[in-house]
Parts: structure tokens; sequence; C-alpha cells
């Protein structure tokens, strides 16, 4: 018998998927040359292979590294540093753990949350 995933730890999951889908497609276009589209079809196809469990089903573990390979796609965020990487991923994480029962159907959910947690991070890091 398994256990369900608390609040935290579902986050905490969401986070990391998305951060390991923003960190590996920011990998591929540093470290061997790839363009920033090849680069996250790379990660999305990578990102298959990660198995989804009972324990993990509803978590969306594939659709936090399609998020986090569009950020790093799609965004100058990777020029920032790691510290602005995490921080763009803890907030997306957290917008799609809050809002993705309100973007059920909606199609380029995936996208908007990856270009407003961009956007965001891109903001305060301007502010600060």
């Amino acid at each position: 018998m398994t256990l369900p995933l608390q609040y935290f730890q579902l986050w905490l999951l969401k986070f990391f998927t998305f951060l390991l889908g923003c960190m590996s497609c920011f990998y591929f276009q540093a470290q061997l040359g790839m363009t920033p589209v090849m680069g996250a079809a790379l990660t999305g196809l990578l990102g298959t292979f990660v198995p989804e469990t009972k324990r993990i089903e509803k978590t969306h573990v594939h659709a936090n590294i399609y998020m986090g390979a569009f950020v790093a796609m799609g965004s100058k965020i990777t020029d920032q540093g790691f510290w602005q990487i995490l921080f763009v991923s803890a907030l997306g994480s957290l917008i799609y753990f809050v809002m993705s029962r309100y973007f059920k159907g909606m199609g380029g959910r995936l996208g908007l949350i990856a270009f407003i947690s961009s956007l965001l991070g891109l903001a305060l890091k301007v502010m600060v």
C-alpha cells in the first residue's frame, strides 16, 4: 500500500522535475551546442522515460519537465545563472501547483506558466 503524497512533498516533486527540465535543456544548449528547440525536444524525449508510478501518477511529472524545458528554451533566464534558474523553477512549480486545476482543458497552459514564471523571475531580478 502506498500513501498519497502530502502537499509539500507534491510541490517539492514538481519543483525538482521543473528544475530538471530547465537545467537539462540549458545543459544541452550550453555544453553540447544544441539550438534551444533541439535542447527542449531532447529534454522532452528523455522526460518521457521517467516512469509514472502509482505514488506519483497525479503529480504530472512529465508536464513539469516540459515546462522547465520551455523556460530554458524561450527565455534569457538561463543566461542569469544557477540561482535565477532555481528561483524561476520555484515560481513555475508553485504557479502550476496552485493554478493547475483552473487550467484544466486549456491548450497552451504549460507554455503560459513557463512564460509567466520567466517574466516574474526577470522582473524580480530587475527590481532587486
